[in-house]
C-alpha cells in the first residue's frame, strides 16, 4: 500500500523559559524548519498603592510550520513531539559525525 498526498500544519511548542527558547530555535535551525516566536508578556499589580510591587510573567509560543509528504513529515513530526514531552533539544549522537 502506498499512502500519497501532502501534510500542512503548524505545531505549537510553548515554553516560560528563554533558555528552553534558545535550545529549540537552535534545534529548529539546524534543521532547516521554519518557525515563529510569539511572546506574551503579563504584568500583574499587587498593590494599587504601590505599583512598583507588581510582577511580570513572560510565555513564549513557538509556531513551527510543517509541510510536505507524509513519508517526510511524520518522522520529523514524531521527532518533535518526542522532544517536547522530555526528550531534550540536544543534536543527536547520531546526527554528529
Amino acid at each position: 500500500m502506498d499512502m500519497t498526498g501532502w501534510v500542512q500544519g503548524q505545531v505549537f511548542v510553548q515554553t516560560v523559559d528563554e533558555k528552553e527558547v534558545e535550545q529549540v530555535t537552535g534545534f529548529l535551525t539546524a534543521r532547516g524548519l521554519t518557525f515563529q516566536v510569539l511572546t506574551l508578556s503579563e504584568r500583574m499589580v499587587l498593590d494599587e498603592a504601590d505599583p512598583e510591587s507588581a510582577v511580570s510573567t513572560d510565555r513564549f509560543s513557538i509556531a513551527v510550520q510543517l509541510g510536505g509528504f507524509p513519508q517526510v513529515i511524520g518522522p520529523v513530526l514524531t521527532d518533535l513531539v518526542q522532544r517536547m514531552h522530555g526528550g531534550g533539544w540536544e543534536a543527536d549522537p547520531d546526527d554528529e559525525g
